[in-house]
This record gives structure tokens, sequence and C-alpha cells, in this order.
């Protein structure tokens, strides 16, 4: 076998880890701005609904999808430990 870690496929590299970890990371932003949007959306249907049942409804699940939503943008910024030591080495 010729480099191929005995699983018929080529080992996979760092750049293919950091590739794939982007990607992750891309996705899971979209869908924090898909969900965040779709927040904006339901708060907005909560100021334009003349039901005050259904008002208050739409409002409790846009607030809590927006907060949600929120949480994971911020989160997606916080370093990660390995980060710190590939920037900073000691």
């Amino acid at each position: 076998m010729s480099g191929h870690g005995g699983t018929g496929r080529p080992d996979r590299g760092r750049d293919d880890e950091g590739r794939e970890s982007r990607r992750e990371g891309e996705v899971a932003h979209a869908h924090a701005q898909y969900e965040r949007d779709r927040a904006e959306n339901l708060l907005q249907r909560a100021r334009r609904s003349t039901d005050p049942a259904e008002a208050a409804r739409l409002r409790d699940q846009g607030e809590r999808l927006k907060e949600r939503s929120e949480r994971a943008l911020r989160e997606e910024h916080e370093p990660w430990p390995d980060d710190q030591q590939e920037r900073h080495p000691d």
C-alpha cells in the first residue's frame, strides 16, 4: 500500500480538516442568519396581528428564536483554544 493508511483512501491532511471545519462554520453561520431573519419575520407578524393571542404566540416564538440565533452568531466569533496556540506559539 502506498501512503493510504490501509483504508484504500489517501490520508486526510490538516488542510482538508481545516477546509471541512471552515465549511461547517459557514453552514452554521448561514443557518444562524436564516434563523435570525425568520425570528424578525415572526416579530413583524406579531406586530401586525389583530389577534392578541396570536400576537403573543408569534412574539414569544420570535424572541426565543432570535436569542438562540444571536447566541450562535456570537459563539462563532469566540476563539477556540487551539486557535490561540497556533496564533501565539509558546
